[in-house]
C-alpha cells in the first residue's frame, strides 16, 4: 500500500508543481527599475494610484452598483439553503497525506474565517454561511466523497482541497458549483462549474519568471529537476529548461544539468545527483519537486560544502513553520507563491485575512489562504446571482459577471467567462491572462522577504508578447 501512495502522490505532485510554477497573470503597474530584489521602486510603487482607464471619466469614477446582499427572499428546493442558512460541504485530504502539511484543517479554517467575517456583518441574503459537512477523502476517496455530496443533495456548493481530484468531473456533470485550490490544471480544463484560485494554465508555455530568478541570483549554470514517475513534473522540468534557453541572450545563463527522472521521496538520497551538479558547475537549481525533497537536496549541498554557492527555486516551500525550522538552510533561495504573499503590506485583503484567521485561532498557511479565496469567490458569485439564487444561477453568474476577479488583490485577476479552458503556447491570450505574473519571496534566516517590495506583491510581464523585459511590480488591490 505504501508504494501505491508514492505512485499516486508523485503523479499529483507533478500537477501541484506545474500549478505553482505557472504563477499569476494580469494587469501591471509600476516599473522594476533595474530589478533589484526587495527594493521599493518609487513612492508611486509604495502608494500606487489607480490606473486611468482608456475610456472616460465615467470609467474612472463608476457609479456604485446596487447592493441587495441583505435582501431576503424565501427559497425552496435549493440544496443546502433554508431561511436561516446557506450550507456548503468541504472535501479535503487529512488521513494518508504523505506531505505532512496541514491541508483539511487549514483549508477549512480559511473558509470558516471568511464566513465568520461575512456573518458578522449580517450574513448574505438574510442567511448565515455555514459549513455543515466535512469529508476527509483520505487521499484516495475523492470521487467517493464527491458522489456522496451529489447524492445527498444537501449542499449548495462544495469546497475541495485534495491531492487526488478524481471527483471533479462528477461534480461538474451534476451541476454542483465547486471551489478548489490551485492544483490539477489539466483536470480542471473545460469544467464550467469548477472554480479555483487560478484558472487552468498552460503547462508547457515558456515563462520569464524563471530566467528572472536566475538573473537575480547572478547565476549562469542551471540545473532543472523533476520526478520521473510524473509526466507533469517532467514537463515542468523541461519547460524551465526551455524558458532559460529562450532568454539566453538576455540572461546569459544556460542549463547544464537536466534530470527529470528523480525518484519520488528521494529514497536513496541525492548524493550522486548533487555531485553531478557540482561537477557541472551548477549555481542555480530550478526545481519541480516537493518541499521535503528540497530540504533533502539542501542538506546534501551543505554536506558537500557548496550550499552557499548554489541558489535554489522552491515551488512548494511557502510554509513558515517548515522554513523557520530549517533556519539558515534555505538562505537566498526563492519560492513562487500563488497569491499575494503574507508579507505583502500594500494589500488590505491580506491584513483582513490575518485578522480573521487569528480570531479563529487557526494556522496561517497556504492552504488557509486557499480556503479564504475560495470562500470569497463563492460569496462574490452569490452576490452576482442575486437573492433568488440556486446552483445553476450561481454558476452562470460567476461565468458571466466575474470577468475581473482578483479576491480584492489577492490573486491575479481571472475572467471566468473565458478562462475555464487552458491556453496554449500558440495562443496565450484567448483563454489566458493578459499578463504573466508571479508572487515571489526569498528566504533568509528562516523567514521570507517579498521580492519587488512589500507594496507590490506581484512581478508581471505583458503576455501579448514573449519578448524579454524587466518585470513590473504590481498591486491588484
Amino acid at each position: 500500500m505504501r508504494s501505491s501512495y508514492r505512485v499516486v502522490i508523485a503523479i499529483m505532485l507533478g500537477v501541484v508543481l506545474v500549478a505553482a510554477a505557472c504563477g499569476n497573470d494580469d494587469d501591471s503597474s509600476g516599473r522594476a527599475g533595474d530589478g533589484v530584489v526587495g527594493e521599493e521602486t518609487s513612492e508611486e510603487t509604495s502608494e500606487p494610484a489607480p490606473e486611468p482607464d482608456d475610456d472616460s471619466e465615467e470609467t474612472s469614477e463608476p457609479a456604485p452598483e446596487p447592493d441587495d446582499s441583505d435582501v431576503f427572499i424565501p427559497i425552496e428546493g435549493v440544496p443546502g439553503v433554508s431561511d436561516e442558512e446557506i450550507g456548503v460541504a468541504v472535501i479535503a485530504t487529512k488521513a494518508n497525506n504523505p506531505l505532512g502539511t496541514c491541508i483539511l484543517d487549514c483549508y477549512k479554517t480559511g473558509i470558516q474565517a471568511y464566513f465568520d467575517m461575512v456573518n458578522s456583518e449580517g450574513g448574505l441574503y438574510g442567511r448565515q454561511l455555514v459549513i455543515h459537512e466535512t469529508l476527509d477523502d483520505e487521499l484516495f476517496n475523492n470521487q467517493a466523497a464527491s458522489l456522496e455530496v451529489i447524492a445527498e443533495e444537501d449542499s449548495l456548493a462544495v469546497f475541495t482541497a485534495t491531492l487526488f481530484a478524481s471527483g471533479w468531473a462528477d461534480l461538474d456533470e451534476a451541476g454542483v458549483p465547486s471551489y478548489h485550490w490551485g492544483l490539477h490544471p489539466s483536470t480542471a480544463n473545460g469544467l464550467q462549474s469548477n472554480f479555483s484560485i487560478q484558472a487552468p494554465s498552460c503547462a508547457n508555455c515558456t515563462n520569464r519568471f524563471m530566467p528572472f530568478l536566475v538573473q537575480q541570483a547572478g547565476a549562469t549554470r542551471v540545473a532543472s529537476l523533476g520526478y520521473g514517475i510524473s509526466e507533469n513534473s517532467k514537463v515542468c522540468a523541461s519547460t524551465y529548461a526551455d524558458s532559460i534557453e529562450a532568454y539566453f541572450d538576455e540572461v546569459g545563463a544556460e542549463v547544464v544539468y537536466l534530470n527529470d527522472e528523480m525518484a519520488f521521496g528521494l529514497p536513496n538520497g541525492v548524493g550522486p545527483e548533487v555531485t553531478a551538479m557540482v561537477e557541472a558547475g551548477v549555481d542555480f537549481i530550478a526545481s519541480c519537486l516537493d518541499l521535503n525533497a528540497m530540504k533533502t537536496i539542501a542538506q546534501e549541498l551543505e554536506r558537500q560544502g557548496v550550499r552557499d554557492q548554489i541558489t535554489m527555486h522552491h515551488p512548494n516551500s511557502y510554509d513558515h513553520d517548515f522554513v523557520a525550522e530549517a533556519g539558515s538552510l534555505f538562505d537566498g533561495d526563492f519560492v513562487v507563491v500563488g497569491f499575494a504573499p503574507f508579507e505583502s503590506r500594500g494589500v488590505p485583503a491580506v491584513a483582513e485575512f490575518l485578522e480573521w484567521v487569528d480570531a479563529q485561532g487557526g494556522q496561517v498557511a497556504e492552504q488557509t489562504m486557499f480556503g479564504w479565496i475560495n470562500a470569497d469567490l463563492f460569496v462574490q458569485g452569490l452576490k452576482a446571482a442575486g437573492p433568488e439564487f440556486n446552483r445553476e444561477s450561481l454558476i452562470e453568474a460567476t461565468n458571466t459577471m466575474l470577468t475581473d476577479y482578483s479576491a480584492d488583490g489577492l490573486v491575479n485577476p481571472i475572467d471566468w467567462s473565458r478562462q475555464h479552458d487552458s491556453p496554449t503556447p500558440e495562443d496565450r491570450i484567448s483563454n489566458g491572462h493578459r499578463h504573466e505574473c508571479s508572487g515571489i519571496v526569498r528566504m533568509q534566516g528562516g523567514a521570507f522577504e517579498l521580492v519587488g517590495g512589500s507594496n507590490s506583491p506581484f512581478l508581471c510581464w505583458d503576455n501579448s508578447t514573449t519578448d524579454w523585459a524587466d518585470p513590473e511590480p504590481t498591486n491588484f488591490s
